[in-house]
């Protein structure tokens, strides 16, 4: 889908507009995010070749 949005529009960023957490990808990190199996890969879902940036959220609060 981020392939087809720059081939109408290359001239603007695109981000994915999720928050995500840790995923397949990064299984060691699994614990620090318990609730990942009903989340989304926020590192493979950013990886995609037309995706141009990516923003967290940051709770220091809490951690």
């Amino acid at each position: 889908m981020a392939a087809d949005v720059k081939s109408i529009d290359n001239q603007h960023l695109l981000e994915i507009g999720m928050e995500g957490f840790y995923g397949d990808s990064m299984p060691e990190r699994k614990l620090v995010n318990p609730s990942y199996q009903v989340g989304t890969d926020f590192i493979r879902s950013n990886l995609i070749k037309d995706i141009d940036f990516t923003t967290i959220h940051a709770y220091p609060d809490i951690w």
